[in-house]
């Protein structure tokens, strides 16, 4: 057989087996029967892959529970122990990594700071080292590497293309470095786009088929599902309404250019803004402590970002019409202090119709748990 058919008949098997796989995680297991049924294979071809994948111990069978009387049915689900998966998540202040088993489930997870200053070379070895931590002492292989990239991103090559609030940050090979120093494919996404999968298949967009992440952290971003699909763009770039000319005037203590939705109501925006009125040096931490004791000058000016947040979902309402705007980082932290005045905003902004708002329920490891889903669903078993 030329090794070209012999390629391609692997190529398929695998991607049988992994959408085999994908369809076992999504639910509690399935059996045999309900397993042929969703892949539309006869239950003798579903058995090919079913009893290799269990040779290779990436899926086991257990009891099915609930049954009394006779021979309980066997399901199918993932094998804890097949392997695992990181996802990293990073962007100017921080570097978020999770591991995931072949289950899906968390394992471990870490955060590092990103110091203002820092080369690109040493953020790299940062993202390396925080992989380094998260995998020591499990001896389950290390099957991917899923990272959430700032900024925009070349998919296919594996290329970092470019974030103004890293210097230097251009044309990085991030996937060739980390898949020659960890020997496993490593997938990139965008860091907004991998918290709005994590939303899709875990979290407040999960069977929704039209909403939308908005991402605001030192940059801001919106990871868009339209018709079930998460929208990339032609160059990768979708999303990326930071760079949307902000309505207004920039927000007290804002340089006095910034007239960018990032320069007006990013969280660097907010902090800054918040330290002016308050004469205090501010960070999150503050922010939160003082928007719950209800600081006046501190609400203000959370209710002035949010009006811009709000004219910014309106805009994406009028495009897209999602069924709902998912709050994703550090601002969906403070809970109905910025989630009220944003819902209020958006009223004013879209009095006709407006999209559900509400607060990721993921947490601050949204984005590394998208990428290392990521990593896990586009892996491919070795044929």
């Amino acid at each position: 057989m030329p090794r070209r058919t012999i390629r391609t008949k692997h190529q398929i098997v695998a991607r049988v087996e992994a959408e085999l796989l994908k369809r076992l995680r999504a639910g509690d297991g399935l059996s045999r029967v309900e397993l042929a049924r969703e892949l539309q294979l006869a239950p003798s071809t579903a058995g090919i892959y079913v009893d290799r994948l269990l040779r290779d111990r990436f899926i086991v069978e257990r009891h099915k529970a609930g049954r009394e009387q006779g021979r309980p049915p066997m399901l199918l689900v993932p094998n804890p122990d097949g392997g695992r998966f990181v996802g990293v998540d990073f962007e100017a202040r921080s570097i978020l990594a999770t591991v995931v088993d072949f289950s899906q489930q968390v394992v471990k997870q870490a955060r590092r700071e990103i110091r203002a200053g820092d080369s690109v070379e040493r953020i790299l070895m940062r993202i390396e080292e925080i992989i380094r931590t998260v995998i020591e002492g499990d001896k389950r292989p290390l099957l991917g590497i899923g990272v959430g990239v700032p900024g925009t991103i070349d998919p296919v090559n594996g290329i970092a293309r470019g974030y103004e609030f890293i210097a230097g940050w251009k044309d990085v090979p991030l996937a060739r470095r980390l898949g020659d120093e960890f020997g496993v494919p490593v997938q990139l996404e965008n860091n907004i786009r991998s918290m709005a999968m994590a939303e899709l298949w875990f979290g407040q967009g999960l069977g929704l088929r039209n909403f939308v992440c908005l991402g605001v952290r030192t940059g801001i971003g919106a990871g868009i599902v339209a018709d079930g699909r998460l929208l990339r763009g032609e160059r990768g770039s979708a999303g990326q309404i930071g760079k949307w000319p902000a309505p207004g005037a920039p927000m007290s203590g804002a340089k006095p250019a910034a007239r960018t939705l990032e320069g007006v109501a990013s969280l660097r925006a907010i902090l800054a803004a918040a330290g002016a009125a308050t004469k205090t040096a501010m960070d999150l931490t503050a922010l939160r402590a003082a928007a719950e004791a209800g600081d006046r000058k501190v609400l203000h000016v959370l209710e002035r970002a949010a009006d811009f947040h709000g004219w910014a979902i309106h805009q994406l309402q009028l495009l897209f019409d999602p069924r709902r705007v998912i709050l994703v980082g550090p601002l969906a932290e403070l809970g109905s202090a910025f989630l009220d005045p944003l819902c209020a905003a958006v009223r004013r902004h879209s009095p006709e119709a407006q999209p559900e708002v509400v607060n990721s329920t993921l947490g601050e490891f949204s984005g590394a748990f998208g990428a290392a889903a990521l990593a896990l669903h586009q892996w491919r078993p070795a044929r």
